[in-house]
């Protein structure tokens, strides 16, 4: 049977703890019995507050308008104003449901998930759990998250606090000011190293063009780009097409690795190796190279 926890802005501590007729999380010890109830005068009195010590670590807080417990399945759902946090990652939204068993939150009605990564955000976000943090996060439904100023969209976002990782797949979509904006199937991003791995139709573009193959792998924040599986590159006003590349944004440089062919203008260039200056229009050709250039009848 569901059974209201409060009908006025409730809380609940480290969710075993608070919420005892649920049991305990996977892996975790029994609590104690919990203490009896606080009279109406007991309770107006001010608890004396808990001196932390060093052995104290962070309980997960949940809070919410309303929450109801249906004690047999250990599931409890929360609504209005739900707020669930470790203290470093907080997840917002109008309803909750807390399947305390598999320590599995499902949040829906403007669901937002603060991190370290960035802000999550999601038609439907499911967070993972231990009484103590929040370990996964997924987004799905129109999945955004807003990280250091760039904007990741896709079908699902994904962050795993604990190793700084994103993935995001389906119709992803990557962009950092001023103007570049990569795209692909599947995204692996990692915040604090500033590293990046785009697969599946895999594309960069910017205002001097674009470069696509089927993987692209970017560290710098995006300042240096290697792209590998048949590359397709305009740059300015030289198209490329090779096996390899790997294109340096701050320089405007790239350097084109294997069955090189360069067209521009009606000229053509085949080469092993090719080192392009795309801003300055300046190439310089590396092993066995022919040209061609192709005149207007």
């Amino acid at each position: 049977m569901r059974q209201p926890v409060s009908t006025t802005r409730a809380t609940l501590f480290a969710v075993t703890a608070a919420v005892l007729w649920l049991g305990t999380a996977p892996g975790l010890a029994a609590p104690s019995p919990a203490a009896p109830a606080a009279t109406p005068a007991s309770a107006a009195t001010p608890a004396p507050a808990a001196t932390p010590t060093p052995a104290s670590s962070p309980r997960l807080s949940v809070t919410a308008d309303e929450l109801h417990a249906d004690a047999p399945a250990r599931v409890v759902t929360a609504a209005g104003r739900v707020r669930i946090t470790d203290g470093t990652t907080t997840a917002t939204a109008a309803r909750a449901t807390l399947y305390h068993r598999e320590g599995r939150g499902v949040l829906t009605g403007q669901a937002k998930v603060v991190t370290p990564q960035g802000v999550l955000e999601g038609a439907e976000i499911t967070v993972h759990y231990t009484t103590s943090a929040i370990t996964r996060i997924v987004a799905r439904g129109k999945a955004s998250l807003d990280v250091e100023n760039s904007l990741v969209s896709a079908a699902q976002v994904t962050i795993v606090p604990e190793t700084d990782t994103v993935t995001a797949q389906g119709e992803v979509t990557f962009f950092t000011p001023p103007d570049l904006i990569a795209t692909g199937v599947r995204l692996v991003y990692r915040r604090t190293r500033g590293e990046a791995v785009l697969d599946g139709r895999a594309r960069v573009q910017s205002r001097d063009g674009f470069i696509q193959c089927e993987r692209i792998e970017a560290s710098g924040r995006w300042e240096r780009v290697k792209a590998t599986g048949g590359v397709h590159a305009v740059l300015r006003d030289i198209e490329v097409r090779s096996l390899a590349a790997e294109v340096f944004m701050g320089e405007r440089k790239a350097v084109f690795g294997g069955e090189v062919k360069l067209t521009q203008a009606g000229r053509l260039l085949v080469t092993e190796k090719l080192t392009a200056w795309y801003a300055a229009g300046r190439f310089v050709a590396e092993g066995q190279t022919r040209a061609r250039i192709e005149t207007a009848p």
